[in-house]
């Protein structure tokens, strides 16, 4: 693990496994000429020691949290993919800790911003937040303005109307927003 380094954002390719993931990938999967991005899950590289990693990110099922890199690899094992932000001045230290006093916040469920605690994109925007350089974008819930009927069914769940159009992020409107300008893919580790 060398070629990491503290800052570095991890990617979660998507687990068809899992129906959250499911769903975010069926509405946020981005084309571009270049790629296709579809992750479900972002979380934030911290290295404590040499060789000693921990991850920083909003888990559904552990909130907001920070844990060892290697069990990370482990729930991940759909893939993870390392991107690192380049041309920019960032002072990785002051994100670290921000991203823990955001520690044991909840997951946000409802993937809207005034709701109590964070989503994994929305825990990385709000650490990043004076770096200013990822943008809340109207949120999608299907492609072409459409809501797919398991996000209907999602948030009839939640007794939520769906928040199609309010502004929020995923990881996918993450990378499309910076890479490759501002972000760098540095390896496939999983």
């Amino acid at each position: 693990m060398n070629l990491l380094k503290t800052g570095d954002l991890l990617f979660v390719r998507t687990d068809n496994t899992d129906a959250l993931s499911r769903q975010i990938a069926a509405a946020t999967q981005i084309t571009t000429t270049e790629r296709t991005m579809n992750y479900t899950h972002v979380g934030f590289l911290e290295e404590a020691t040499a060789n000693c990693f921990w991850v920083m990110h909003a888990s559904p099922r552990k909130g907001c949290c920070r844990e060892a890199l290697a069990d990370f690899l482990q729930e991940n094992q759909t893939g993870v993919d390392a991107y690192r932000l380049r041309g920019q001045q960032i002072d990785y230290t002051a994100v670290a800790q921000r991203a823990r006093q955001l520690l044991g916040s909840p997951y946000n469920f409802s993937f809207i911003a005034d709701q109590p605690g964070y989503y994994c994109s929305e825990f990385i925007c709000t650490i990043f937040k004076q770096a200013k350089l990822f943008k809340s974008i109207p949120m999608q819930f299907g492609p072409d303005k459409q809501i797919l009927p398991a996000w209907q069914d999602y948030y009839q769940q939640l007794k939520l109307s769906v928040p199609v159009g309010q502004f929020g992020s995923s990881p996918n409107s993450l990378i499309a927003q910076t890479f490759p300008q501002h972000l760098k893919f540095i390896a496939r580790i999983v």
